[in-house]
C-alpha cells in the first residue's frame, strides 16, 4: 500500500489519493472476526473436498436409514405384478402347510434318509379306495420354488439306482419321517452342501436306503 501511496503521489490528481487513504482508514477501523471453516462434505464413492453449506447438500449424511421422501412412491402395477404374486404363492404355501402338517413335523435336511407314505392309486376324494405305498431314499438335494418346491429322493432297488423328484406341498403325500440324521456320511462329517448331485457318479451302495 506504501508503494501505492508513493506512486500515486507523484501524480497530479489527488482525488485518487484521498480515496486510497479513505479505504485504508476503513480497513484499519473495521473490526477482527474469527473465520469458521466452511464443512466440507465428503462423498462416500468419490472422497471429494467440495466445500458445501449445509442447507445447500443434496442429500443426508451419516447413514440416516431410510431416507426421508416428501413423496407418496408411486406403485407401478407392471412392477408390483411379481410382487403380488410371491404374497399369493406365499399363502398357498401356508394354507398347504396348515392341511397336511405331517409332512413337516420332522426339519428334512439334505443328506437324510427319509420315508414318505404317498397315494399312488385311487384318487383323494375316495379315502377306501385309496391306495398308500411307502417311498425312501437320500435327500440329494431340496428345490425351493414356493409352491413348486420339491426335494430329490435317490434310492438303490435290487441293484438300480432311482431318483424321484416329489413335490414338498403335494396332497398325495400323507406321512414323511426322517429315518436317518446325515445318512450320506453317517455322522463322521457335516454336510455342507445344499446339492448332492455328485452322489450320482460314487457307488450306488452309498444312497441305498431300502434293504432289498
Amino acid at each position: 500500500y506504501l508503494k501505492a501511496i508513493v506512486q500515486l503521489a507523484v501524480l497530479p490528481n489527488a482525488t485518487l489519493i484521498m480515496m486510497l487513504m479513505q479505504r485504508l482508514a476503513a480497513m484499519t477501523i473495521r473490526p477482527a472476526v474469527e473465520r469458521q471453516p466452511p464443512l466440507i462434505a465428503y462423498s462416500l464413492r468419490h472422497l471429494s473436498s467440495e466445500v458445501v453449506e449445509p442447507e445447500d447438500m443434496p442429500f443426508v449424511h451419516h447413514g440416516h436409514r431410510p431416507r426421508y421422501r416428501g413423496y407418496k412412491k408411486f406403485k407401478s402395477p407392471r412392477k408390483r405384478a411379481s410382487k403380488l404374486f410371491e404374497e399369493l404363492n406365499n399363502e398357498a404355501c401356508q394354507k398347504a402347510k396348515e392341511a397336511n402338517p405331517a409332512i413337516w413335523k420332522d426339519d428334512i435336511r439334505v443328506g437324510d434318509s427319509v420315508e414318505l407314505q404317498m397315494v399312488f392309486q385311487g384318487g383323494l376324494k375316495d379315502a377306501d379306495k385309496q391306495e398308500v405305498e411307502k417311498v425312501r431314499g437320500v435327500v440329494l438335494g431340496i428345490v425351493k420354488r414356493g409352491l413348486g418346491s420339491s426335494m430329490i429322493l435317490r434310492d438303490v432297488v435290487y441293484g438300480l439306482p432311482i431318483e424321484r423328484r416329489i413335490p414338498l406341498y403335494s396332497p398325495m403325500i400323507k406321512d414323511a419321517k426322517v429315518l436317518e440324521r446325515n445318512f450320506i456320511f453317517k455322522g463322521k462329517k457335516k454336510v455342507k452342501r445344499s446339492k448332492l448331485y455328485y452322489f450320482r457318479d460314487r457307488n450306488p451302495l452309498l444312497t441305498k436306503v431300502s434293504k432289498y
